[in-house]
């Protein structure tokens, strides 16, 4: 009998809002940078491929307070230099990775507070476990989350990150449940998916995008679609 929900929160619960060429372009501009927007969205791409090889390589940067923080610092940092900012790429850097500090620049997506909602009204219990740096709880908190969880548990501040077991291991001796209680839902079959499954907790994939159709777990369009699960 499942008990308790676990969520990932990136792009499961919530998005960047403005995303990274918003929020640098901002900062560049309060920064007396001349710059339009174009100029800075032409190198996401490149900037998307630096996260993903980074977390590919060695995602350990996500296990500690200092690693996640440094490894955006890096992302803004060489983003300042793409843009021909690179004369001030430590000041840029550092305001842009403040900026995402702030419950301002997140957006809760629309599907998430019905379905956390709906999942309380049944009595379940409720958890995120979460590659994320230690503002995490903070973050919650701003966006007025928080009373929805029984537990957050982030990467940085138990030294685990998805895909080991640990960190859901963690949460569920936090929780004081057994693995076979619980499903975990995030959007990374990497990460979610493999993590879940090698701790013994189902894992559901949301794919909102329609693009996890084959990869091998259970996949919901959205979270209104998950509350039919239960």
């Amino acid at each position: 009998m499942i008990k308790t929900v676990f969520f990932d929160v990136g792009s499961t619960l919530i998005d960047a809002d403005p995303d990274i060429d918003g929020a640098f372009h901002e900062v560049a501009a309060r920064r007396g940078h001349e710059l339009e927007r174009a100029e800075v969205s032409v190198h996401l791409p490149a900037v998307n491929r630096f996260y993903e090889e980074e977390y590919l390589r060695d995602g350990d940067f996500w296990c500690s307070p200092e690693g996640s923080v440094e490894m955006y610092l890096d992302m803004y940092r060489y983003l300042s230099h793409l843009t021909g900012l690179g004369h001030d790429a430590e000041g840029i850097a550092r305001e842009v990775n403040e900026s995402y500090c702030r419950p301002a620049h997140w957006r809760i997506l629309d599907d998430v507070l019905p379905c956390l909602k709906e999942l309380k009204r049944r009595h379940l219990r409720l958890g995120i476990v979460s590659n994320w740096s230690s503002n995490l709880e903070s973050l919650i908190r701003g966006l007025r989350m928080a009373p929805y969880f029984d537990e957050i548990v982030s990467s940085a501040d138990v030294g685990y990150r998805k895909p080991n077991p640990m960190i859901f291991t963690i949460a569920m001796e936090r929780m004081g449940i057994e693995a076979g209680e619980a499903v975990h839902v995030g959007d990374r079959p990497d990460a979610d998916g493999r993590g879940a499954e090698a701790a013994g907790i189902r894992p559901i994939i949301v794919d909102r995008a329609g693009a996890c159709e084959d990869c091998g777990y259970a996949t919901v369009r959205s979270l209104a679609e998950l509350v039919e699960r239960f």
